[in-house]
């Protein structure tokens, strides 16, 4: 995940290699659950998926442990953070969204960037939900809030709440 003030770009390499981590792992369970079928089959898909789709297949399995351990620390310690009644609020997309006929490469940029953020709630197992907030600049803005695994019921009353108070 990078961050931008002014014209610079700062990365953040531990939300870079989290995301890595959720890649790794969402990998893994792709190749286990659907390796035969994919090699059997051999679907007829876009370009960009199919080149992830293959990518999973071959994937080695190589560090699942370790991604698996951190997906246990990082639950531990946002289990520990938020309790049973704490929410993380976080950007829902690190920017602006990319526009149609986005070229592959700054497109990959952007995917990679909001995995970061999506590969806290992806590796720790926790819920997330996504707000829209409105416009700004002709763009839309929403805010992701982040709740300990299993409190979904919790999180949408927090979200019912929220919006009734934003439509106030």
């Amino acid at each position: 995940m990078s961050k931008e003030i002014g014209d610079q770009e700062y990365n953040i390499p531990s939300l870079a290699a989290l995301s890595s981590a959720m890649r790794l792992v969402e990998r893994h369970e792709f190749k286990k659950n659907h390796a035969e079928w994919v090699t059997t089959v051999k679907p007829d898909l876009t370009p960009g998926i199919s080149k992830r789709v293959w990518e999973a297949v071959r994937a080695s399995g190589e560090h699942i442990d370790s991604c698996q351990a951190v997906a246990a620390e990082l639950r531990a310690f946002l289990t520990n953070l938020l309790g049973d009644f704490g929410v993380l609020a976080i950007p829902t997309v690190p920017g602006h969204p990319p526009k149609l006929q986005t070229d592959v490469t700054t497109l990959e940029t952007f995917r990679a960037r909001a995995f970061s953020l999506l590969s806290i709630a992806g590796v720790s197992g926790f819920c997330q939900v996504s707000i829209p907030l409105g416009m700004y600049n002709d763009l839309p803005v929403a805010v992701s809030l982040i709740a300990t695994h299993g409190s979904d019921g919790f999180l949408l009353n927090v979200v019912e709440t929220l919006y009734d108070t934003l439509q106030e």
